[in-house]
């Protein structure tokens, strides 16, 4: 789960409480900034974070 910590519009509070009570196999990348900047200005690192839980869980 890709989490911006400054987000005002998925409140990041309840982001990280739903993360909480997710299921293994999980992992948690967060992601300074607001809600669009893992889409924008923190892309490479949001990717990152999917694309190696991806491989690892899949592959």
């Amino acid at each position: 789960m890709v989490v911006a910590l400054n987000d005002n519009v998925t409140v990041t509070d309840l982001a990280l409480a739903a993360y909480e009570r997710a299921l293994e196999p999980k992992r948690l990348r967060t992601i300074p900034g607001g809600h669009f900047d893992p889409y924008t200005t923190q892309f490479d690192k949001a990717s990152d974070a999917a694309v190696e839980w991806f491989r690892e869980h899949l592959a």
